[in-house]
Formats: structure tokens, C-alpha cells, sequence
């Protein structure tokens, strides 16, 4: 029996997002339900066969699928038309999935936080921090300022910063203790100030992320893993 034909929409009409968000769930009959959809339910016995699942879909090449006794060639391009469209949709997934998430550590104790906002009356937003597979996000709220004292009441302004982290040449930690006082009438902890250089970044290619005491290190060292891992992908490794 010959192959039914397929309309050029229906070739070149790239799944929506929403079909294929959760494929990476799907097992050898919900892929084969997704392909039968685009025209090619012949083959969902063959994909139950052979296990075929979402995950493994993005792995196919077009040796597997003559190997799997897919021999028409309209078919098999069929097939790699969708799978390259699950590959992208697994790279944008891979590229925006937050790794970490953090908040700029804006006061030493409690009692420090209640005087700096009149006992929460008037609250300051802290900046914030996410790191995905190729960028470090930083979105940074800049408050008036009177000297020290911050004007929570003037409002703020809100910059975001996106950081590409194949260009970053550095990142350092350094602990900065609470005031004496502070520690000994409040047992307030420091902060720790990650400092992260680019030369391709303004601001003097630097940004400093203002995170709690003890955390410092464990950030700075997954920003440093996945800097050398977009450098490795930016060089073509």
C-alpha cells in the first residue's frame, strides 16, 4: 500500500511548543501518537517495536531509521524534519533552565533589616540571580541614596544585566564580615561578594553578586563549571 501524501503545510508546520514541551516524558506510544499526528502513523508499530521513546527520538539518525525499515526516502525526511524540532526544543530548554537561583543579601541581621526599612514599613527589594547553561542573569535594583542610608520611599530603579558566560575571564569570592556590633549584640553573619569579570561586560566588566555567608564558594564554583562549559561549546569542543 503507498505512503499517503502529505501537504506541504503539513510538512513545514513545525510542532507548537505546547505539543512538545514534555516530550522528554514520553514513552514509545505517546512518540508514536505524536508522529501519527503529523502523518506518519504507518510507522507506529515500527517505533513501538523498536522502543523508540521521547528521549531517544532527538538521537535518531538516518541510518536508525533505514535500519527500523523505513525506506522511503519522503518518510525518513519526514522524520528528521520533526526530530531536529525536538532537538531545538531540547537545546532552548537546555539553555534557559535555571541552574541556580539567588537573591541579593541586602542586610547583616533581622534587627539591621528593621531599622533599614522602619520595622518593614517601607521594605527594599534585593537584586536578583539566575544562572542558566550559557548566561548569568542579573537583574540589579539600584535605590536613591542619601550617603549610607538608603530612600526605600523614593522608589527604585530596576537594570538587568545578562551576563554571557563564555566571555567571563573570572570569578573570585571574598567574605565580608557583619560590623562588630552587629555580631555581638544581633549574632549577625557576613555576606559573601562573588565579583564576576568580562571584558565585554560595561561597568568596568565587573558584577558582584552580594549572596549570604557559606554560599559564596558553592556558586562560585558552579559559574565556573558551566563558564568553561559555554567556552568549550563558543570553541566548538
Amino acid at each position: 500500500m503507498s505512503a499517503p501524501y502529505l501537504s506541504m503545510s503539513t510538512i513545514f508546520n513545525p510542532p507548537k511548543p505546547t505539543e512538545v514541551q514534555d516530550y522528554h516524558t514520553w514513552d514509545a506510544p505517546k512518540l508514536a501518537e505524536f508522529f501519527r499526528n503529523k502523518g506518519l502513523g504507518q510507522y507506529s508499530d515500527t517505533l513501538i517495536k523498536h522502543k523508540i521513546t521521547g528521549p531517544l527520538a532527538p538521537l535518531l539518525s538516518d541510518n536508525d531509521l533505514k535500519d527500523m525499515g523505513i525506506n522511503v526516502i519522503g518518510d525518513r525526511l519526514m522524520f528528521r524534519h520533526y526530530i531536529q524540532q525536538l532537538s531545538r526544543h531540547d537545546r532552548f530548554n537546555s539553555r534557559v533552565k535555571p541552574i541556580w537561583e539567588g537573591e541579593e543579601r541586602l542586610f547583616y541581621s533581622e534587627c539591621d533589616k528593621g531599622c533599614s526599612t522602619c520595622c518593614g514599613f517601607c521594605p527594599i527589594d534585593p537584586s536578583t540571580y539566575k544562572l542558566t547553561a550559557s548566561h548569568l542573569r542579573v537583574n540589579k535594583v539600584q535605590h536613591p541614596r542619601c550617603g549610607p542610608i538608603i530612600l526605600c520611599c523614593f522608589g527604585a530603579t530596576y537594570i538587568s544585566n545578562n551576563i554571557d558566560l563564555s566571555k567571563v575571564d573570572d570569578v573570585d569570592v571574598t567574605g565580608n564580615p557583619a560590623p562588630c556590633m552587629q555580631r555581638m549584640c544581633c549574632c549577625a553573619s557576613g555576606k559573601d561578594i562573588v565579583e564576576v569579570e568580562s571584558r565585554f561586560n560595561n561597568n568596568d566588566g565587573k558584577v558582584f553578586l552580594k549572596l549570604r555567608q557559606g554560599d559564596g564558594e558553592q556558586v562560585t564554583n558552579l559559574i565556573l563549571n558551566q563558564v568553561e562549559e559555554a567556552q568549550k561549546m563558543d570553541r566548538g569542543y
